[in-house]
Order: C-alpha cells, then sequence, then structure tokens
C-alpha cells in the first residue's frame, strides 16, 4: 500500500467544524472574554484565532462565523453561546459543516471536501482551512436566505404573468421585496470581506496552494457567482413588483381625484336646481 494511502491513526486527526451564527462579530470584546475566561493564547487578531494547546484552536471571523479545532460538542455549544452576545443580527439557524485534518509525514492535495493530510497542524494551517471553511458555510447561509427571498417574490411575480393582477395586499408585498432588497445589502456586505486572506501573501506558497486548492474543491466563486446572479434577478423583481404597487396606488389616487371632481359636480347641479 503507497504511504500516502495509509491513513494516520485516531490520535494523528483532529477535528473541524465550522458554525455560521451571525452577520458579524465583535472580535476585540470576543477576545477579551476568551483571554480573561478560558487563559487562551491568541495567535491572530482579524479571523481571531485563539489557542488552547498543540491540536486545540477555535476561529472567529468578524463576518459571522466561528471554526472549532478539535472542540468537542458540549463545548463547542459554550463558547457560541458565549459569543452571541458580541454578534449582530444572530441567526436564526445555523449553517454548518465538518472538516478532517490528518497529519502524516507526507503531505497530499485534497481529494474533496472532507478531509486533508497535512505534515503538521500550525497557525497557518489553521487560518487557511478556517478561513475556507467559514466563507462555506458563511455562503451556505445566503444560499439559503437568498432561496427564500426568491420564494417570496416567485408566487406574485408569476401570478402578475398570468393575470396582469398583484395577488396580495399591498403592504405584504412590500415588505416581501423589502426582505429581498435587504438580502441582497446584506450579502454585498459579507462579500466585499472575501477578498484573498493576508496569510496566503505571508505564509509562502505551499499556503497559498494550499488555500487555492480548499477554495476550489468548496466551489466558492462559482456558489458565490450563483448568489450574485439571483440577487440581481431579486433586484429587479423586487424593483417591479414596488414599481408596479406605485403605479396602483397612483391609479387608485387618480380615480379618487376623479370621483371627487363628478361629485362636486353633481353637488353644484343639485345647489342650482
Amino acid at each position: 500500500m503507497a504511504d500516502q494511502d495509509i491513513k494516520p491513526p485516531e490520535a494523528e486527526r483532529i477535528f473541524v467544524k465550522a458554525f455560521d451564527v451571525a452577520s458579524a462579530f465583535d472580535l476585540p470584546a470576543a477576545r477579551k472574554l476568551l483571554e480573561e475566561e478560558f487563559q487562551v493564547k491568541v495567535l491572530h487578531n482579524n479571523p481571531l484565532l485563539v489557542q488552547f494547546n498543540a491540536a486545540r484552536m477555535i476561529g472567529v471571523f468578524d463576518y459571522g462565523s466561528v471554526v472549532f479545532f478539535d472542540g468537542e460538542f458540549a463545548d463547542r455549544r459554550e463558547f457560541i453561546d458565549k459569543l452571541k452576545k458580541f454578534a449582530h443580527r444572530e441567526n436564526k439557524a445555523y449553517s454548518e459543516d465538518d472538516f478532517v485534518l490528518n497529519l502524516a509525514s507526507r503531505a497530499r492535495k485534497p481529494d474533496g471536501t472532507d478531509e486533508l493530510v497535512v505534515r503538521e497542524f500550525n497557525r497557518d494551517i489553521a487560518l487557511v482551512v478556517g478561513t475556507v471553511l467559514s466563507r462555506s458555510v458563511s455562503v451556505e447561509y445566503y444560499e439559503k436566505l437568498v432561496a427564500d427571498a426568491l420564494a417570496q417574490l416567485e408566487q406574485p411575480i408569476s401570478f402578475l404573468q398570468s393575470t396582469g393582477k398583484i395577488p396580495h395586499t399591498q403592504r405584504e408585498l412590500t415588505k416581501r421585496a423589502g426582505f429581498a432588497l435587504a438580502v441582497e445589502q446584506e450579502l454585498a456586505y459579507t462579500l466585499s470581506v472575501f477578498d484573498d486572506p493576508d496569510i496566503i501573501w505571508d505564509g509562502g506558497k505551499p499556503i497559498e496552494e494550499l488555500y487555492r486548492n480548499l477554495k476550489r474543491e468548496f466551489d466558492l466563486e462559482d456558489r458565490i457567482k450563483v448568489i450574485q446572479q439571483k440577487v440581481s434577478i431579486i433586484s429587479r423583481s423586487s424593483t417591479f413588483v414596488i414599481s408596479r404597487i406605485e403605479g396602483q396606488r397612483s391609479q387608485i389616487l387618480e380615480w379618487i381625484i376623479i370621483l371627487l371632481i363628478i361629485l362636486e359636480i353633481f353637488l353644484v347641479i343639485l345647489g342650482k336646481m
């Protein structure tokens, strides 16, 4: 059996778990909490990467994701509960993903999105894996959010196309369009921080290659492009629905004015009679 096919023993495996918790984290406040309560060693400030021991770290990202390296389930929930006080708009449902780091004397490129073999586990590896995995769960959250936003607009647009009428109250449709536009705005902010991290320039060619490989394996660029295309559809549909609602309101006002004029003429005629 080839050396690269030998699976490292369980003791040499580091389990990674990522959660998308909120739209943003206050990293300085989170750092202060972790330092005071858990006596951790801070390895990096943004993203916030703290270390408990040689194989246990936690990464906190300013766009609302948390990545645990070799943390137990109970510990994860405990840390998330503590970090939530520094979160902006906590998600109703968390997106999550798993990954495994296998430590071996011979590194190789990842075969898929489930695991990776590396020679050692250090700060740079944690930053690269944590960055890609945290972005993946963040994108997954927005994939669900954008799908919900499209579903909010699909029925009224379809009904309008077939009947020429808007099927719901103006207030309800305005709320739906507003929700879709809010998704567009929040997504634009989140994606703005998805540039290549500094670590790929500071860590040398191996770190850059690892980042590129993981990014490709998780299909981050393609997934983001699909989301952006859907958001563009949402934006156009929302604008159309809002303009249609405004047009209906203007038409109603015009009829009210016409009726008032007719009523005034009728009253004048009655007065002369």
